[in-house]
């Protein structure tokens, strides 16, 4: 506090009038900052906000290794030019290399072998092949569509089995239908990641 005081004492003789009027620091009214709200900035930084959080969600989404550097285009329209700046920051947050801008709307890219995100202000397109090993990830989704498969044949067999349903309680059979519901969301997902690759 005594180093406060000190720079108050010998900064205080700069301020307006209706500052140096109290003895003290201790005493003196607080200062009231402006109103230096800047719209422009603001967007800007919610966008870049929003285009890292995207990347990232689709990184984890797609099971992308951490080490692994996703190639990003982005379409941003007038915000182009502002978002230029800031290339670097989205480079090590999204761990993403290169990031490019588009000058026009990703249409005319190839659409299965790319992930369009449709953001606020932004579209980002990730193209598929820097963000895994196709030949794996196809063999991946390959086993857990046969295995979910199995899972809904099983299910369905339970649950037309007269016998299963005259002896289980019914939060039993509840539980099994919505588990049958559940796997048949999910294998319409995984076929629907799957079209991605033909």
């Amino acid at each position: 506090p005594f180093l406060t005081e000190e720079l108050w004492q010998n900064l205080k003789r700069r301020l307006p009038e209706d500052f140096t009027q109290a003895e003290s620091i201790m005493i003196a009214r607080y200062p009231e900052a402006e109103d230096t709200t800047d719209a422009h900035a603001e967007r800007v930084m919610r966008s870049v906000i929003e285009i890292v959080r995207a990347v990232r969600n689709a990184r984890a989404q797609y099971r992308v290794e951490s080490g692994r550097w996703v190639e990003v285009l982005i379409h941003a329209g007038e915000l182009a030019s502002s978002l230029g700046s800031y290339v670097e920051v989205i480079q090590t947050l999204a761990h993403a290399r290169p990031v490019t801008f588009l000058e026009r709307r990703p249409e005319g890219l190839p659409g299965d072998q790319n992930l369009v995100l449709v953001l606020t202000e932004t579209e980002v397109v990730l193209p598929m092949a820097s963000m895994l090993d196709m030949a794996a990830e196809k063999s991946r989704l390959e086993q857990e569509i046969t295995g979910n498969q199995n899972e809904v044949a099983r299910l369905e067999t339970l649950l037309g089995d007269e016998a299963f349903l005259a002896r289980a309680p019914a939060a039993v059979v509840e539980r099994q239908k919505q588990n049958l519901a559940q796997s048949r969301d999910k294998l319409a997902r995984l076929k629907e990641q799957m079209a991605r690759f033909k």
